[in-house]
C-alpha cells in the first residue's frame, strides 16, 4: 500500500536495509518501509543514494524516473 509522499531536504545517505529506506542525517535516521512510499523526492543533488535502494524501488514499484 503506498501512501507516503517523502520529501528529503537535509544532506543525507539514502541506502536500503532489509526492506526499508533509511535516511542518515548528521543527528538522526529515519527508516520508512519500501511499500509505504508512493513518491520519493530528493531536493538538491548534495545527497547519497546507495544503487541498492535505486535497484528496490525499480524493482518494487516498477517504475524509474529518476530526474
Amino acid at each position: 500500500m503506498s501512501w507516503r509522499t517523502v520529501l528529503v531536504t537535509k544532506p543525507s545517505k539514502l541506502d536500503y536495509s532489509m526492506g526499508y529506506l533509511a535516511v542518515r542525517d548528521v543527528d538522526s535516521t529515519v527508516r520508512i518501509h519500501i511499500s509505504e512510499i508512493s513518491v520519493l523526492i530528493v531536493e538538491s543533488t548534495a545527497r547519497s543514494v546507495t544503487v541498492a535502494l535505486m535497484n528496490e524501488l525499480i524493482d518494487k514499484k516498477g517504475k524509474g524516473d529518476f530526474l
